[in-house]
């Protein structure tokens, strides 16, 4: 079965892609249902999804080139923000068919008063003095937790959590494009912080196991805050346990019976230029995807493999509903 993301979507940014793509897909209804035809399918997802490109961007760049100075004192103190994922994210968690989530108490997080001085934090940041390692924590930090806020702001305005994130549309306006909170004394919104200061700032394909937009099919959220001094551990594990996940990272079909299928994160074809391409990002997925099983590793790149891709879930990663 065919899905395509969401228009307006964090994998389709600011966008009503729906006016592009249903006229393909009623030509392709039309179709046989044959083997061949998904991976065409696919790839017209992928190209008329209007994601900003950002492997074009010059002076993008790499953790391993600039590593922490030993004895650095860090510029930022996330630890107001640790203490909240600590308290209010459990793992564990299942949203709508999907397992092992890590889910959030957002109205626990609503009350919960280093939140708001986490968000004083980050309005609050000096931006010209981080490192190039605290800049990249606190830019996936920030995307965090201004998601987070925009769902803490309906609990507090005495409104139920929406059933997803795409749910807080305002007035023709998407959530991504929304004003989500200040840093650095600037308003941002989810899309500026994920495309603008992450995206097109980093050559870290790795970006997008760190950052989460509240939903199931997200990778999991972590219970701890990015810093500079094990950032690149913190983004390897991140990964790892998303890719080891069978119900949203990677699971295999018909292991060693003929034809296989192995099913993917939907975010490697949405942001597949980010990986080098799709087939460079099931090359990146064999050499990062260390918690995965060997029969999943040795079939990304097998000739008898059908390569799919997860139907992305945006049920709202909430114990509520867990």
């Amino acid at each position: 079965r065919m899905v395509l993301p969401t228009p307006g979507t964090r994998g389709c940014p600011g966008q009503t892609m729906l006016y592009l793509i249903v006229p393909a897909l009623a030509a392709a209804a039309l179709l046989p249902r044959v083997d061949g035809v998904q991976p065409l399918l696919y790839r017209l997802e992928k190209k008329l999804a209007p994601i900003p490109r950002a492997v074009d961007e010059p002076g993008r760049r790499r953790l391993a080139d600039n590593p922490v100075p030993a004895g650095s004192a860090a510029a930022v103190d996330h630890g107001a923000w640790d203490r909240v994922l600590k308290r209010h994210v459990t793992e564990g968690g299942r949203v709508n068919g999907i397992s092992d989530c890590t889910v959030v108490d957002y109205a626990g997080i609503a009350a919960d008063p280093d939140f708001d001085a986490y968000l004083a934090v980050l309005a609050g940041v000096d931006l010209s003095r981080l490192s190039p390692a605290e800049d990249l924590a606190l830019w996936m930090n920030a995307y965090n937790a201004l998601c987070i806020n925009h769902i803490v702001t309906c609990v507090r305005a005495g409104q139920p959590e929406p059933e997803s994130i795409l749910g807080l549309k305002k007035g023709g306006t998407p959530i991504w494009d929304q004003e989500a909170g200040v840093v650095g004394g600037k308003p941002y919104s989810l899309n500026q912080v994920e495309h603008d200061q992450l995206r097109k700032r980093w050559n870290e394909p790795m970006v997008h196991a760190c950052i989460v937009c509240a939903s199931a099919s997200c990778p999991n959220l972590r219970r701890e805050a990015f810093v500079a001094d094990r950032l690149a551990a913190q983004m390897a594990d991140q990964f790892s346990a998303w890719m080891a996940n069978p119900t949203k990272g990677i699971c295999l079909e018909g292991a060693g019976a003929g034809r296989r299928k192995l099913t993917l994160s939907r975010i490697l074809l949405w942001f597949a230029d980010d990986f080098g391409g799709l087939e460079a990002s099931r090359a990146y997925v064999k050499a990062h995807a260390t918690r995965a099983e060997e029969d999943e590793v040795s079939a990304l790149d097998a000739a008898d493999t059908a390569i799919r891709y997860f139907t992305y879930d945006w049920g709202i990663n909430s114990c509520s509903r867990n």
